[in-house]
């Protein structure tokens, strides 16, 4: 078990007065607070705190000492941390006026400062005028050459760390962040945790299980690092907070995805969690199912203090976990006892950490397919809050409470702009909305320009305007732009599918049809189905190795979609075989009812289940056999 920092106390040892000072607060004193001594650790204390120029104390389990320091931190911090951006939020336009001039005037000596003259802009309508609405291609050349060293590209900062993402290009994305962009996310991050810890007082009387992907992946040729935001958040954090999660970083960066999660849950089920953090929800329930799976191992090991791993987790990682661990037989008692209590025998998370009252995930767009799952495994009154409009790109909102998905958006740091979701012809530059002309109820694709270097960028998200903070607007994520599906972030898009089809069958020696992929769930878990029509079908060996191959093909074309393959939180992609004629006939209902013939199109890539169900099916095949026949 990972040991507190209170652990090494001696039972009976005294215990220095804890000092509280807040020097910037009139209204609270300087305080000198003592604690009784319990069983060899810090009792409980009820703190006085000054918040918002009004008194007012909190409770909070004193045993961790690194708990009491979050709790100093954000009932100090937080308080100014909120009032700044509520401030903000009343003057909405004026601060999206102020950011972009300070992005423009701080980036004029640069490549693409000068290529836009960012000198000369003193407006919103004059940027809109001179810099066009761009994707990552066209910030690609750029961001390739600050990967090569070369300075002055797309900001006077140079790159600190470049997050990796996929794109809709088999190359990955690579999204340059700065000391300033990175600052202005860590305020945000704060912020949401304050805002998290104003609902929830008890939030750290227990440890935090973050799940997050490794920081560092690869090196960029100037030495930069690249890897996930994720990671690189993790390891920016206070030592404060690092010291209340449950597991250390290096059980993310676990190369092995069986031995990544068989260490995550042993580690975490020797303690008591309070809070979990992960970004997409079927993250946390892979762990649940997982948590079950190995149950009979996971005692064991809590019992002996071990770690076993029928998985390879390379020597020095494995021998740094193993430091951290002790024999826990007073542990292994209680989760044998939760595992007696199921019917399958197995350890449930409710059993296991009967605290844990709070989990931190997306909750809107394909989420909230898995939130019903998420309160029956934990608790009736789990408290779930969404995390925000987040990307490797930015974070976009920060939401206020724990009901709906909706967040205020981030005024401070990305400025804004909007294009209708229902209009049919593509933006021209001046076409892009500022938020102070959105309507409550509508929904709209999203550009931002971020302090790390993008300008205009379409993120291709639609977002719906659900309401306002003063005079901001409050947004909920609705789904990825057309073209694009994404169940557990893998963001899979409608060219790199065809693009898999067209690979995976090259050797395929008959004609075919491919109509669509299909997102769709199978057993809890998310998969693409591929509905092909054959001229004349494969055997069912011929099917199987088709299936293997698309499924190659999309690992490379996305290699999110590799990583989530990997982690089996997808599934393998199934082949549908659909009657002969039925894309023509298709076709000429969608005729029938109004499309133009010579310009008609459909999207290759949808998670509209009712679009399959206009195509007759005879077969399905997996990467095993044919499953099932299918009725006519």
């Amino acid at each position: 078990m990972l040991r507190d920092a209170s652990s090494g106390r001696r039972s009976g040892a005294a215990v220095p007065p804890i000092r509280v000072c807040w020097a910037s607060s009139p209204i609270a004193p300087r305080s000198r607070v003592r604690t009784d001594h319990r069983r060899g650790g810090l009792g409980a204390l009820d703190l006085p705190v000054c918040e918002g120029g009004r008194s007012l104390s909190f409770h909070c389990d004193t045993r961790t000492p690194m708990s009491l320091a979050m709790h100093m931190i954000l009932a100090v911090t937080g308080p100014r941390t909120l009032s700044q951006f509520t401030a903000h939020c009343r003057t909405p336009m004026v601060v999206q006026d102020r950011l972009l001039q300070h992005i423009l005037q701080k980036n004029a000596p640069t490549a693409f400062g000068r290529r836009f003259t960012f000198d000369g802009i003193g407006s919103i309508r004059e940027y809109k005028k001179r810099v066009p609405i761009l994707s990552y291609e066209e910030h690609r050349p750029y961001i390739d050459a600050q990967m090569q060293g070369h300075p002055l590209q797309l900001t006077t900062e140079s790159p600190i760390f470049f997050a990796t993402t996929s794109g809709t290009t088999g190359r990955p994305k690579y999204i340059p962040v700065t000391p300033e962009s990175r600052s202005a996310k860590s305020q945000l991050v704060r912020l949401f945790l304050y805002t998290l810890y104003q609902a929830h007082r008890t939030m750290f009387s227990g440890k935090i299980l973050t799940v997050i992907s490794p920081e560092i992946e690869s090196y960029a040729p100037c030495g930069t690092p690249c890897g996930a935001e994720s990671g690189h958040m993790y390891r920016n954090m206070p030592a404060a907070m690092q010291t209340v999660y449950a597991c250390p970083y290096e059980v993310c960066t676990i190369p092995d995805y069986t031995a990544r999660y068989y260490t995550l849950l042993r580690i975490a089920a020797g303690q008591s969690l309070s809070v979990m953090f992960a970004c997409n929800p079927s993250t946390i329930l892979l762990l649940a199912e997982r948590l079950a799976e190995y149950s009979a191992s996971i005692i064991r090991d809590v019992r002996d203090g071990t770690l076993t791993l029928d998985a390879p987790t390379p020597s020095p990682l494995a021998s740094l976990i193993q430091s951290r661990l002790s024999p826990d037989p007073s542990r292994a008692a209680f989760l044998e006892e939760c595992a007696r209590k199921t019917n399958g025998g197995t350890l449930l998370p409710n059993a296991i950490w009967p605290h844990m009252k709070i989990v931190t995930c997306w909750k809107g767009g394909m989420a909230k397919l898995y939130l019903e799952r998420l309160t029956a495994m934990f608790s009736e009154d789990l408290a779930i809050r969404d995390i925000g409009y987040v990307s490797s790109e930015h974070r976009g909102s920060i939401p206020l409470s724990d009901e709906g998905d909706s967040g205020v958006l981030a005024v401070p740091t990305n400025f804004y702009e909007f294009y209708p979701a229902d209009e049919d012809r593509p933006p021209r530059p001046l076409d892009l909305l500022t938020l102070d002309e959105l309507e409550e109820g509508q929904q709209y694709f999203i550009y931002v320009t971020t302090l790390g270097g993008l300008y205009r960028y379409n993120m291709n998200d639609m977002v719906e305007v659900t309401g306002y903070y003063h005079r901001t607007p409050m947004i909920r994520f609705v789904q990825k732009g057309k073209g694009v599906v994404s169940f557990t972030g893998e963001k899979l898009y409608e060219r790199q599918v065809i693009e898999a089809v067209a690979e995976g069958l090259t050797d395929f020696p008959g004609a075919y049809e491919f109509i669509a992929a299909i997102g769709e769930f199978a057993d809890r878990v998310p998969r693409y189905a591929f509905l092909i029509e054959f001229d004349s079908p494969p055997s069912r060996e011929e099917a199987r190795q088709l299936v293997v191959r698309l499924d190659q093909a999309l690992r490379r074309q996305n290699q999110e979609y590799a990583s989530k393959r990997d982690s089996q939180r997808l599934d393998p992609p199934v082949i549908r075989l659909v009657r002969r004629g039925e894309f023509d006939r298709y076709r000429q209902r969608m005729v029938e009812q109004g499309r133009h013939d010579a310009q008609f199109k459909i999207l290759r890539l949808t998670a509209d289940p009712a679009f399959a169900q206009q195509f007759a099916m005879l077969d399905e095949f997996d990467d095993r056999k044919a499953e099932r026949e299918l009725p006519l």
